[in-house]
């Protein structure tokens, strides 16, 4: 096992799409802050915008399934799966060694696009935040969540990925599907549908427009059986499909 999770940290670190995309990352996050800063004069600061950055869905799904599509789907047609059961491995093995290095590199693309919005804002217009020991308490507690919810993310991606086994498919399902649900919260805004708090993207966004009304109870309760429902679901087909 170790060895396996070894072996997908090395092709993590060679693989020329991650890197893409962590340029892209970047990128986009400079010029969010160029265009909001010096162009719309915004006062955002730092402290808001890295909340405001925690709870983009969007954005975060149109990176992760990029990741996945890269990271996870070519594997299902370059034989690489069933290379590695024919040197001895478990489909639980292989499934899991592949999860945690996807989980890592969600997480640092996700740490990634956080921190650089919330350090150019703060260049440009401060971090809008006194340093003392509530507000840093404060920022930990939400950077916390908006991990967890990355992992949430990250699992419905392996989910759609392993369900799908194509790239473009894996982007496109997994993009329309965002969509979807941020169509459902947006569209009975003035009167919710019952189920649309137990939406992940929905607690996730509440990250930063839930205010006093947010729920840290209920934010861990969806998020974490979000992810426990998806990472099984995809860990059972993975079981079940064809490794050609």
């Amino acid at each position: 096992m170790r060895c396996l999770v070894n072996a997908e940290w090395f092709k993590l670190k060679k693989s020329l799409g991650f890197k893409i995309l962590l340029l892209g990352n970047a990128a986009v996050t400079f010029l969010m802050a160029i265009l909001y800063i010096f162009v719309l004069d915004s006062t955002l600061t730092g402290y808001q915008i890295m909340k405001s950055s925690l709870a983009l869905a969007l954005y975060h799904a149109y990176i992760g399934y990029l990741f996945a599509a890269i990271f996870c789907c070519s594997e299902f047609s370059n034989r690489t799966f069933a290379m590695s059961l024919l040197c001895g491995y478990s489909r639980k093995q292989i499934f899991l060694s592949k999860a945690v290095v996807f989980f890592l590199g969600a997480v640092i693309l996700f740490l990634e696009a956080v921190g650089l919005e919330t350090i150019f804002f703060s260049a440009g217009n401060g971090f809008g935040a006194e340093w003392n020991l509530k507000n840093e308490i404060t920022i930990l507690r939400l950077l916390g969540l908006g991990l967890i919810g990355c992992l949430a993310m990250a699992a419905v991606m392996i989910f759609v990925a392993a369900a799908a086994k194509k790239s473009i498919i894996t982007f496109g399902a997994g993009i329309g599907c965002t969509y979807v649900l941020l169509w459902t919260e947006t569209t009975f805004y003035d009167n919710p549908l019952p189920f649309v708090k137990y939406l992940y993207t929905y607690q996730i966004r509440q990250l930063n427009f839930g205010g006093e009304q947010f729920s840290t109870g209920l934010f861990l309760a969806v998020v974490i059986v979000t992810f426990i429902v998806a990472l099984t679901s995809a860990a059972f087909i993975f079981e079940k499909s064809e490794l050609k």
